[in-house]
């Protein structure tokens, strides 16, 4: 019997403990509360704060030998049920079995929640797609992500695909047409270099025209998985500082229904995190590899996709994860975390950190409680 996403949530809630026990000791080796998976290297953006569409388009084999559907299956079949999955690439749809990959996920692991960004360049075989996940979803609630990065040709410039707006505002008309109340309708936008000047005008946009059922925004991060490690991306602290309390401000106007207030609470203890992060860089307890970790494409298991811990490779393990989870390599990769204080703050790692952290939850009721007030 699938339990409501309440009674899930207090499951989670009382193995806290054990998840800081792990850390702290190696025992009890818990799965992950939290993963994703990078379906894809293909990508047909030129983002300028990611290099993925630009080493594909030089050179096309960079997608091949990826995990297969099958793959995938025997992958999933090894999973214990996490509450949240992340499918990201590349762009996700240039995989043709990718809503079949993300259905499977759904009938065989059952998580609460899946959640997949995508520039949506391809409005039918998004639309398209998102029907087949939803025919196959079960009770997990999906939530797809448009990336928004401004508005109108600031957007295209950003994002290095002319017309990419015109066609994101048409994948979401369409998603949004599909009124299944299973669907979160979200927006992502990344704020670096590149467009924080214009940020209260991509705010504005989104909170007030495209009207999301959800809207997250992040500082642009040097990541392995965007090839991007000599770039020079971030926006300037102050500005970005300023930018995240603009958003907060317009953000409390706008209500958004797929959005919990106990999740919203969340997002606003992140936000204070970054802020506090670029003033002063003091770092934090890091739960990847013990709560979250991430898979690549063609099947290594990181800690996250910023710190990139290497784990152990799938392949090695024949696509046993709970294996993998528990090898020597693993365990490698988890001491190396215990003695260091990690500075990302990749958002979904960031909402298990700040899970596991009992200081950090008084900050949360406090948001939690802020937002019922008048």
């Amino acid at each position: 019997m699938r339990l409501p996403l309440s009674a899930r949530g207090a499951l989670v809630a009382a193995k806290i403990p054990l998840y800081r026990a792990f850390r702290r000791y190696g025992e009890p080796r818990l799965p992950p509360l939290a993963m994703s998976f990078v379906v894809t290297d293909r990508c047909n953006s030129l983002c300028k704060t990611c290099n993925i569409g630009r080493r594909f388009i030089d050179d096309p084999s960079v997608a091949e030998g990826e995990l297969t559907l099958e793959d995938y299956t025997r992958v999933f079949s090894s999973l214990a049920r996490p509450m949240w999955v992340t499918f990201s690439g590349g762009e996700p749809f240039m995989r043709a079995d990718f809503p079949e990959i993300v259905a499977r996920l759904a009938e065989l692991v059952r998580p609460a929640v899946i959640n997949v960004p995508t520039n949506a360049t391809l409005v039918r075989g998004t639309t398209r797609g998102v029907e087949k996940i939803l025919g196959r979803l079960g009770e997990t609630r999906l939530v797809v992500n448009v990336s928004l990065d401004g508005v109108g040709e600031e957007h295209d410039r950003v994002r290095g695909f002319d017309g990419n707006f015109a066609l994101a505002e048409r994948t979401l008309a369409e998603l949004r047409a599909l009124g299944d109340p299973r669907l979160t309708l979200g927006v992502n936008t990344v704020l670096s270099r590149f467009n924080i000047e214009h940020a209260d005008e991509i705010f504005d946009y989104v909170l007030g025209v495209v009207r999301p059922d959800s809207y997250v925004v992040e500082l642009a991060q040097i990541r392995p998985e965007y090839h991007n490690q000599d770039d020079v991306i971030a926006p300037d602290p102050v500005l970005a500082s300023r930018a995240i309390d603009s958003f907060l401000a317009k953000s409390e106007k706008h209500a958004r229904r797929g959005v919990s207030r106990l999740v919203e609470a969340f997002r606003q203890k992140y936000y204070a995190d970054v802020k506090r992060e670029l003033r002063s860089p003091v770092g934090h307890e890091c739960y990847s590899a013990f709560a979250t970790c991430s898979v690549t494409a063609h099947g290594q298991v990181w800690s996250n996709t910023q710190r990139a811990d290497p784990m152990g490779d799938l392949r090695d393990f024949d696509l046993d994860f709970r294996a993998l989870w528990r090898s020597r390599q693993a365990e490698q990769a988890r001491a190396k975390i215990r003695a260091e204080r990690c500075h990302c703050e990749t958002s979904n790692v960031a909402y298990s950190n700040t899970l596991m952290n009992p200081r950090a939850l008084p900050e949360v009721l406090y948001h939690f409680v802020g937002s019922a007030l008048p």
